[in-house]
Order: structure tokens, then C-alpha cells, then sequence
């Protein structure tokens, strides 16, 4: 396939013609004129596809069942909507079979769900003072043979896991996720600043959705924040507007630079799908206009935006660039997670996973593994 008339982030006005071939780009050409058998661009840019490293489902699945069909429905989902490479976020229940783990570290290993990068585990050894929607059964001390279990269900698949550092023994859990390969993510914390600040110090520079469940500054007790501030870590970012205010996202965008933000959506199940009324683990919600809250309460519960929504609303909120807000969902995401299988940039050899889009993240197309999908 050549995909005829499209612009790079790198050289806009220099148009081109890319050529996939399987699953990698070919060739990247000065553009030639079209004709009735090629992919006409219009123009559009051909950017890398988005990484989104903390979403729970898509299309009606979510990472947390047990439920093959499901699981590979919301990659697919996720990859229509532009997200081609994301880490599967669930939980740890250290009483549970834990039989949903199993399931996503075949799934990762044997390449069914080509977008997985891996398994984000949101616990178990986080605070309860600020567990927001997680459920307490997911949560529990720190415990050497509940940190071996983990490993012997996720393996090699187990990418990032979200700890408070104020849990006993945190030094030797964040050496022992390190040596795995494991990026220790600071995030549903009550941690002091001290307590963050030796964090940082013992390998943390990683943060889950940056203020959400966690401690607030305080004028006497500053918390977290400002030690995160401070440090080279990078923060993922629910800049939809609610999560996160939009006047906060623009001070964070301020406070870290954008090369230190990773917009995420923190998605549910119901991303991708209309407006309407699901179930969560067994609680009605509803999802309207990008939110998802519980019917009971009217909690918030999550987002039912993809990333490319979230990078719109973060450049908007921001005033940055079209370029500068690609970089939270395809360079900054994919530099945290180092991986191997995933390139962002649009280049000779690279896999041919891109989004035609316009500069607002309206997308036209989608390829994945160089097969073309029709946008949600």
C-alpha cells in the first residue's frame, strides 16, 4: 500500500508518500500525484500510533475479566481509535485466583493482542486512606511471597506497577521491581514529602495520574508534589477536564515541561462505545460526554475518552502545539516504558502503526501491523 500526500510532525511542509509493506514502512518519498488505486492523505499528517500506558478496557471488555474474547475485542477497539500500543492496567487480588492475570500474560506473550506492550498492576501495596476507586479487596502490606505471586502469574508481561512509598519495606520493592524490569510508578499515596522525596531517591521516576489519589499540597505538609516537581519523573495526566481542572493541567504542564507529561485516559470499559448505561465489576455506571460514574453515587470512576481526546483537551488546556501534545501520547510514553516493539517515529524499517490526523486529533485512519482500520 502507498499512502500518497501526507505530512510529517518532523517536515511539515515538505509532503510525502509512504509506502507499507506487511507490516513495516517501506519507503517515505517526496509525494507524487495520486491515482484511483492509492491512499490519497489529503495533505493530513501521518503520525506515530498513540501509546496509552494506563487504560482498563475498551469496546465494552475490560483487562480485569477473564475473558479471552473480550480482552482481544478491546485491543482492537483501542487500535481503532488510535491507541496501537497500550499496557493492559488491572489489578492484584491477594485473594483471588488471579486467573485475568494469567489470561494477559498469554495474551501478551503469544502476540494475539498485538498492541499490548504489557500488564500495569495498580497495586496491591498502595494506601487505603487513598485507594479512590480501587477496591480494598485489591490491596494489602507489602509481603515478599504476595510480590512473588505477582511475578508468578504476570512473568515477563508485568511492565509497571503503581506502589505508595510510604508501605513498609519500599526500598527492597522498588529494587526488586527494577531488577525485573518493572517500572515502579509512585501513585495512590498518602505519602508525605519526605516520604516521596526517598522514593525518588530509591528509583522512583514514574508518577500514576499525577494528583488523582493522592495527597494535596498542604502549606505546612507540602506532600508529594513538590518533591515531584523537583525530580526528573515523568507524570501521567488525565487532562480531560474532570479528573484534573483544566487550569490545573496547565499549571502542571508548566511546573514539569512537556517532555515530562504522559497524557493517559485511565479508560473504561466503555471507551469507544455510545453514550450510555454499563456495568463495572458488578456496579452500574453511566458514561456522558467522556465521563464514567457510578448510577448509585454519581462517583467518578473513570473516562470513556481515547488518548487522542485527551491529547486534544491537554492542548487546548496548555495552548501547546499540535507537535508538543503528540509527544505525551507517542514519544514520552513509549521513551517510559522502553520498549523494543514500539517506535515513534516514521521511519524506513519501523512497524506501521500509524493515525492519519488532522492538527485538533480528529483521525481519518488507522493502521495497525500495516493492516488498515476504520476509526470509532
Amino acid at each position: 500500500m502507498i499512502i500518497r500526500n501526507v505530512r510529517l510532525i518532523d517536515n511539515p511542509q515538505q509532503p510525502v508518500d509512504v509506502m507499507i509493506n506487511s507490516n513495516i514502512i517501506q519507503s517515505i518519498s517526496p509525494a507524487e500525484p495520486a491515482n484511483k488505486n492509492d491512499f490519497n492523505g489529503n495533505g493530513l499528517y501521518i503520525v506515530p500510533g498513540f501509546t496509552d500506558l494506563h487504560v482498563h478496557g475498551a469496546g465494552g471488555a475490560d483487562f480485569s475479566c477473564c475473558d479471552e474474547a473480550g480482552v482481544m475485542m478491546a485491543d482492537i477497539s483501542l487500535a481503532r481509535m488510535g491507541t496501537t500500543s497500550y499496557l493492559a492496567t488491572t489489578f492484584y487480588l491477594p485473594k483471588g485466583s488471579n486467573s485475568h492475570l494469567d489470561l494477559l500474560r498469554e495474551l501478551y506473550r503469544s502476540g494475539r493482542c498485538p498492541g499490548m506492550m504489557g500488564i500495569h498492576l495498580e497495586g496491591p501495596f498502595i494506601s487505603p486512606a487513598k485507594k479512590g476507586g480501587i477496591a480494598e479487596n485489591k490491596i494489602c502490606p507489602y509481603s515478599e511471597k504476595v510480590l512473588d505471586d505477582v511475578f508468578s502469574h504476570c512473568g515477563e508481561a508485568l511492565k509497571m506497577m503503581t506502589i505508595a512509598p510510604e508501605t513498609d519495606h519500599t526500598d527492597t520493592l522498588i529494587s526488586t521491581l527494577k531488577k525485573h524490569g518493572v517500572i515502579p510508578a509512585f501513585g495512590h499515596s498518602d505519602a508525605t514529602a519526605e516520604q516521596t522525596r526517598l522514593a525518588i531517591e530509591h528509583g522512583i521516576n514514574h508518577v500514576t495520574h499525577i494528583c488523582n489519589a493522592m495527597r494535596p499540597i498542604h502549606h505546612r505538609e507540602p506532600g508529594p508534589l513538590p518533591e515531584i516537581f523537583d525530580s526528573k519523573a515523568t507524570v501521567q495526566i488525565i487532562a480531560d477536564g474532570v479528573h484534573i481542572s483544566e487550569r490545573m493541567v496547565r499549571f502542571l504542564h508548566n511546573m514539569v515541561g512537556t517532555d515530562r507529561c504522559v497524557c493517559i485516559t485511565d479508560g473504561m470499559l466503555s471507551s469507544g462505545l455510545p453514550d450510555g448505561e454499563y456495568v463495572y465489576q458488578g456496579y452500574p455506571f453511566y458514561a456522558k460526554n467522556g465521563e464514567a460514574r457510578y448510577i448509585h453515587d454519581d462517583g467518578l470512576i473513570g473516562t470513556s475518552l481515547g488518548v487522542a481526546r485527551i491529547a486534544e483537551r491537554f492542548m487546548s488546556y496548555t495552548n501547546c502545539s499540535f507537535r508538543s501534545a503528540l509527544k505525551t501520547i507517542t514519544d514520552n510514553p513509549v521513551r517510559v516504558i522502553k520498549s523494543s516493539r514500539d517506535y515513534p517515529k516514521i521511519r524506513e524499517g519501523n512497524p506501521a502503526d500509524l493515525v492519519l490526523t488532522d492538527e485538533s486529533f480528529q483521525i481519518k485512519t488507522v493502521w495497525k501491523n500495516g493492516v488498515m482500520l476504520s476509526p470509532e
